[in-house]
């Protein structure tokens, strides 16, 4: 409890003030008034301003991803980014220096012991991608303490949501100021980029490939494509497509759809097994489907309805909005009444 004060005092106080203002505004993650449904908005109206400057559908999208990317952040650069805005920000001379002082020995906790592996296993891991996982089965008397891995970040500590937010800064002023791409944004560790010209788009991933080795970023290069606007793909869990009027089709992702009915059927086996609530899981379901229904077709809704009333032979019980959701789960079953 005493670390997640200091935490919150250094994010809240100093290092959320002092990143934030160089942070570009489609820049959507763990922000104030920002967050998913933010980045999805300014996906959406991209798309939409694509259409009204070039009247047509026919362009290009790179959607790009960075491979494990808080695991993977080396802790000298990331040192370096922060160093450089704290400076800029922080005129207490006092202030900053305890402020680093803090963020030094905090970036300690984030070092792996690897005291087990050569060194020149070591450095294979700094140069390629690391698992934050690797000591997990390892004997607690390898680990001596004698070699560190400066490496990786905690993403349960909130420092680090300042720090996936700030570090690949230089992704996002290149690909706005730089290269000029207005319809460009990122969350976190996914990015896009929207043009009429794909070669374009081509230079602007061979830019951000060498800003990326610079910086210990790893691509996902099966993840990063660039494909056709008028064509279906995938961001942040939902599927889009530009027509050739301008309209957006907006669709969750089938497999979102797949992975929650399962969960329905484990949570009812753990309801028979007396280990969890009929409460929680229906707390647990209008969460998913009151984050998740307007990307829902009727069909999808209804299906889901009726599969929660077969298991758990009850309906949800909403206590406030939700009118139109409401509507149509009491549509949707022969059961509900």
């Amino acid at each position: 409890m005493a670390d997640k004060t200091v935490n919150h005092i250094i994010c809240d106080g100093i290092l959320t003030p002092a990143l934030n203002k160089y942070l570009i505004y489609d820049n959507g993650a763990s922000q104030k008034g920002k967050g998913v449904d933010f980045h999805r908005r300014r996906f959406e109206a991209h798309l939409h301003q694509y259409f009204m400057r070039h009247r047509t559908n026919e362009g290009y999208i790179l959607l790009g991803d960075f491979s494990g990317y808080y695991a993977n952040i080396p802790h000298s650069k990331c040192s370096e980014v922060l160093v450089q805005f704290l400076s800029r920000s922080v005129s207490n001379p006092a202030e900053l220096r305890y402020t680093l002082g803090l963020i030094a020995r905090i970036f300690k906790t984030f070092r792996i012991d690897v005291s087990r592996f050569s060194n020149a296993e070591i450095q294979a891991m700094m140069n390629g991608k690391v698992d934050p996982m690797l000591n997990l089965n390892a004997a607690p008397a390898m680990m001596t303490g004698q070699k560190f891995l400066e490496k990786g970040v905690d993403i349960g500590n909130q420092i680090s949501q300042n720090i996936g937010l700030i570090y690949p800064y230089r992704f996002d002023n290149f690909a706005k100021v730089v290269a000029g791409i207005e319809g460009y944004g990122r969350y976190t560790d996914d990015f896009y980029a929207i043009s009429d010209s794909r070669e374009e788009l081509l230079g602007l991933l061979d830019d951000l490939r060498i800003i990326a080795q610079e910086f210990g970023i790893i691509l996902n290069e099966r993840k990063t494509r660039i494909v056709k606007l008028s064509g279906f793909y995938r961001h942040l869990q939902n599927g889009y497509s530009l027509t050739e009027t301008g309209r957006v089709i907006r669709k969750i992702n089938p497999k979102s759809i797949t992975r929650e009915r399962r969960k329905l059927k484990a949570y009812k086996r753990l309801l028979d097994a007396g280990k969890i609530t009929y409460e929680e899981i229906e707390n647990i379901f209008k969460s998913w489907l009151g984050g998740n229904y307007k990307r829902m077709s009727h069909r999808q809704i209804y299906n889901m309805t009726d599969l929660y009333i077969r298991l758990f032979r009850r309906k949800p019980r909403w206590q406030k909005g939700h009118s139109r959701l409401r509507w149509l789960m009491e549509h949707s079953s022969a059961d509900w009444n």
